[in-house]
């Protein structure tokens, strides 16, 4: 015989907090918006400096501080914080996507970005 509990559980919810802290882009960031890495003095990115990258789906796992750089075969590459996203990185453009999440969205594929010439 099956026992019926009549307990409600808590449903478990991802730690998602959006960061408070004011930057001169979007909080979180659309996913698929472009960003460049731009020329800062003893920046870890120096090597890679002008490459770009798309934002990805954020995780909810993750939550929205997560950020996941998606290089031009479409592949997560990289995670970042919305900090070092401002440190190191230039918005290029800000996308209009809704859903943060990528729910119902299909995944990244490759693009054409090439690296600036405006460093």
């Amino acid at each position: 015989m099956k026992k019926h509990l009549n307990r409600k559980t808590k449903a478990k919810l991802p730690f998602t907090k959006k960061p408070t802290k004011h930057y001169p882009f979007p909080v979180p960031i659309p996913p698929g918006s472009v960003v460049s890495v731009m020329r800062v003095a003893k920046s870890p990115w120096i090597r890679e400096l002008g490459r770009v990258f798309r934002i990805g789906f954020y995780s909810k796992q993750d939550g929205l501080d997560c950020i996941w750089l998606v290089d031009q075969n479409g592949k997560y590459e990289q995670i970042i914080d919305h900090e070092y996203l401002h440190k190191f990185f230039r918005v290029e453009s800000v996308a209009k996507e809704r859903s943060l999440y990528g729910r119902g969205r299909p995944k990244f594929g490759t693009h054409d970005l090439v690296r600036l010439n405006n460093i």
